[in-house]
């Protein structure tokens, strides 16, 4: 008599693969074994003799494993992200500027065959970067933004969480995609998003216990790859967001650098702009206290020797700029040559400001005719105005032009001298990190015409017609509402991507003493039609 069991097991006997180590006996049988030790299954039901015979060792075979790497186009992983292969070819190289800097075309794109966050956040940036080139050439000044962007973005934002939880550890992922977040808002003008991602990638730095040459603690639980990867790549790109950010007026926290270092011979142009970057944000910092300062005429003896020692470290960093070149040039190798202008307009702007913050004059800058002309020199090669040969960008990530510019329209007082100036905003960066270069154009362009308003013959304008003040304007100085624009900006959210020079109203506060430096303020307010 045959058992359900054994009906069941027939069924789907001829179906099952070959069992070449069960028991003598079920083999015998031809049955499924399923190899139960010390007995069997099937000879426990019907009560068999269960015997395992000795399994011969199979012969081993030769495996030979082929390391195929990925091809040029990366089929894999962008097949179904186009907006990496568009921020590969596009974008990478822009971000980086004009110095060999690796951190958008090397380490981004490394991170993003095997982050799924980092991925992500890249494909979202570039599908935003292609929104905001379409806005900039549409007649409305907006498009609708492509929700793909949108749900990158928050996949990107998923991902990271993940692997939060399961590397709590891992930094440099992290440090990463802050990094690239702010990328993103910047692109949409959010201001303080943007901010938002920024300190967070300084309160993870701050987490890393940093020494006081600028190197991360021995004691840290870091990897050595990843410690090498934030200090030769991270670390640079924060520097330079602690100076865009004390140029906007919002302070974050300072980022040391080894003294020694400062009297060792320059390598290339990119320690010359690390070095360049560390003096300009101390120098910055001081600026702002002592502009408040000389305001209330509180300057102290204790603030023209700080001012003197600063002096000192911009006009060492020139010289072993020198040095470098000089260098550079008897090996016979070609220098990068934008990349040097870029370094000589920062060191420009910043030599002319440490020199006149500590006096409330608006006046000062007058001494400094000759320099803004070497600052517009070099800002000229770089922007080649007049050869149309230089669109604008919808985004550059760091500081380059648009704020010497701006700083040379607004205090050299010489007509022709700010007017070039003023010219060749039209070609800087639609956003420089947290300014718009449109908004500065418009609010500079407005400056000359209030200060030049009643000069009676005299070829500058004297100190009672100066305005002060008037930082770079941004995104939170604009105002919108229904009767200035089509469309209320409160309600785009993500699904319309508006350009960075949408119409709308900007609003500027303009101040000035027209009864002496010791007089009183006069404060007015001007909405200026974008």
């Amino acid at each position: 008599m045959t058992t359900s069991l054994d009906v069941a097991q027939k069924r789907t006997r001829e179906s099952a693969s070959k069992v070449r180590t069960g028991c003598s006996t079920c083999k015998a049988r031809r049955v499924k074994c399923d190899e139960a030790k010390p007995i069997c299954r099937r000879c426990a039901i019907g009560s068999r003799l269960c015997v395992y015979n000795t399994v011969r060792a199979t012969p081993s075979r030769n495996v030979i494993t082929i390391y195929l790497p990925p091809t040029q186009s990366q089929p894999v992983l962008y097949s179904n992200y186009r907006g990496l292969d568009f921020f590969r070819h596009n974008l990478a190289a822009e971000l980086d500027g004009k110095f060999d800097s690796k951190f958008w075309g090397k380490l981004v794109l490394q991170l993003s065959h095997s982050e799924p966050a980092v991925r992500h956040a890249v494909s979202a940036i570039s599908i935003i970067y292609q929104d905001v080139e379409s806005s900039l050439r549409h007649p409305t000044g907006c498009v609708n933004a492509n929700l793909r962007a949108h749900q990158e973005w928050n996949t990107a934002v998923r991902n990271l969480s993940v692997r939060i939880q399961e590397h709590p550890h891992s930094n440099l992922v992290p440090l990463v995609c802050c990094l690239l977040f702010t990328c993103i808002e910047l692109l949409r003008g959010n201001i303080h998003s943007s901010l938002f991602h920024v300190e967070n990638g300084f309160n993870i730095l701050a987490a890393l216990r940093y020494n006081n040459d600028g190197s991360l603690h021995v004691g840290s639980s870091i990897a050595s790859n990843d410690r090498k990867a934030i200090e030769d790549h991270i670390v640079p790109v924060f520097l330079r967001l602690n100076v865009l950010c004390s140029l906007a007026g919002r302070m974050t926290p300072r980022m040391y650098s080894s003294a020694s270092e400062h009297d060792t011979p320059q390598k290339d142009l990119t320690d010359s702009r690390r070095r360049l970057y560390e003096v300009s944000d101390t120098c910055l910092r001081f600026i702002g206290k002592a502009t408040l300062k000389a305001a209330t005429f509180q300057i102290d003896i204790d603030d023209l020797v700080e001012q003197v020692k600063l002096q000192t470290r911009l006009d060492t960093w020139r010289e072993q700029l020198d040095e470098l070149l000089q260098r550079v040039q008897t090996v016979g190798s070609q220098s990068n040559q934008d990349a040097l202008n870029i370094l000589l307009v920062h060191f420009k702007v910043i030599y002319i400001w440490i020199r006149v913050c500590t006096t409330a004059s608006e006046t000062a800058p007058d001494s400094y005719h000759s320099d803004f002309e070497e600052l517009l020199h070099y800002a000229e090669l770089i922007a080649k105005p007049g050869t149309g040969l230089v669109t604008p960008q919808p985004l550059s990530f760091d500081v380059q032009i648009l704020g010497p510019l701006y700083y040379t329209a607004l205090k050299c007082r010489h007509p022709i001298i700010r007017r070039r100036a003023l010219e060749m905003l039209r070609s800087a960066p639609r956003r420089e990190g947290l300014w718009n270069g449109h908004y500065a154009y418009v609010t500079a362009k407005r400056v000359i015409d209030l200060e030049e308003e009643h000069l009676n013959g005299q070829e500058l304008p004297d100190e009672t017609s100066r305005l002060h003040g008037l930082p770079l304007p941004d995104e939170e100085s604009r105002i919108y509402n229904l009767g200035d624009v089509s469309l209320n900006y409160n309600t785009f959210g993500h699904d319309i991507m508006p350009s960075p020079i949408y119409p709308g109203t900007l609003e500027a506060i303009f101040r000035k003493k027209p009864w002496g430096l010791s007089g009183e303020w006069q404060t007015h307010t001007e909405y200026i039609k974008l």
